[in-house]
């Protein structure tokens, strides 16, 4: 099932329009990498696959535990680089290189098989791998350990007052604290990018970019106070008692300098992917969720999400003229890694699916073909456009 092919479209022609480029055909990312990396042994729906829950222990190559992790292990297939006219290291030689090679929202537990063959097709030495996810999908607030979030405080009211009625008729106490935990656990990761945009702010106004960068920073911000207030409330409902976000203190200790290098490539990851994936998969999540009150609201963090990660791609592009070549390679780079790797989907709240799935929550295998989707008809062409018009223009 493709619920957001025309979403996707629409997508990418209005950012492609924003940015002033042209998507040439086929959309493979040609010169910056390949088509997204998935394994071609577990493909799903879609095309998705090498994402799937599993009860592995930790082997002898990595550590017992993650800090900041989700306490749930998720197996995919990694790929490093090879050394030119050598062989892929082992299993056991492999994990410092893997753990070298993964994102901030990825915490490495085991190196399990392997090398296997590249499915990209680049020579690179891939291994089967077990890593337990710390981030969401969007522009988390990270810290140096991870996402940071702020701890939740029930029956306090400010963040779940917006008057959400979803349909819970049928519906289990166990089924319903199940939602309300997951809700939670989406609004506090939007209270958290409140911060986040916040920070984009002050990197841009460091770096003297245009005041509309500038303005739609403060309000992609403000968008998130609302998502943060929507699904809360509807954590709220599904509860049936208040709840809402303490303190934030990371927010006042995260360091700020950032240079444009830095910016581009925590834009691209972040913004130009982790927003374009929030915003398919909130569109996924809203073409199958029968309850009226979760489908709205999904349907505006959809529209919202979109524009956040038009935002992050004119921020690339703002870095990229101001910084020159060191900052297209840079971005050049940090696309072609973004097709190797997909970030985990959110796990499932334990719930059938089709009762999830019309309360706002897609299985993790359709949120990864979601994903697959959306790098190989978005965030693909739009990068490799971006970084060609540069190339250009240098």
């Amino acid at each position: 099932m493709d619920g957001s092919l025309n979403f996707r479209k629409k997508l990418a022609q209005r950012m492609a329009a924003a940015l002033g480029i042209t998507l040439a055909t086929p959309v493979a990312f040609v010169g910056c990498g390949a088509k997204v990396v998935v394994d071609s042994e577990s493909v799903g729906a879609g095309g998705a696959g090498g994402s799937t829950t599993t009860n592995a222990t930790s082997s002898s190559t990595g550590p017992t535990e993650c800090e900041g992790g989700w306490g749930e292990y998720t197996t995919f297939l990694a790929c490093i680089p090879s050394n030119v006219g050598e062989s892929c290291p082992s299993v056991q030689e492999a994990y410092g290189p893997v753990a070298q090679n993964l994102d901030v929202c990825s915490c490495l537990h085991s190196v399990d098989v392997g090398p296997k063959p590249d499915p990209s097709g680049n020579g690179l030495c891939c291994y089967d791998t077990t890593i337990e996810p710390k981030c969401v999908i969007g522009r988390p607030l990270l810290a140096d350990d991870g996402p940071a979030v702020a701890p939740i405080e029930a029956a306090r009211r400010g963040w779940s007052e917006e008057p959400l009625m979803p349909n819970v008729e049928g519906l289990s106490a166990e089924a319903r604290e199940a939602l309300a935990e997951r809700w939670i656990r989406d609004g506090l990761f939007e209270h958290a990018s409140v911060a986040a945009f916040s920070r984009l702010a002050l990197a841009l106004l460091a770096h003297g970019a245009d005041e509309s960068l500038v303005r739609a920073a403060h309000e992609a911000a403000l968008d998130e106070v609302r998502h943060a207030r929507l699904s809360l409330s509807l954590a709220a409902a599904y509860r049936g008692a208040p709840v809402a976000p303490r303190g934030l203190p990371e927010a006042l200790s995260l360091p700020l300098g950032e240079g444009l290098v830095e910016l581009a490539v925590s834009t691209v990851v972040e913004g130009a992917v982790g927003e374009t994936l929030a915003a398919v998969l909130a569109s996924e999540q809203a073409e199958r969720a029968s309850d009226p009150a979760v489908r709205q609201v999904l349907t505006g963090i959809a529209e919202d999400e979109s524009r956040h990660a038009e935002l992050a791609f004119r921020v690339v592009a703002f870095a990229i003229a101001a910084g020159g070549a060191p900052v297209r390679d840079a971005v050049a780079q940090a696309f072609r890694d973004a097709a190797g790797r997909l970030p985990s989907p959110p796990p499932e709240p334990p719930l059938p699916a089709e009762v999830a799935a019309a309360h706002g929550h897609i299985s993790r295998g359709d949120a990864r073909a979601a994903f697959v989707r959306a790098m190989d008809d978005v965030v693909m062409p739009l990068g490799r456009a971006l970084v060609e018009a540069a190339v250009r223009e240098a």
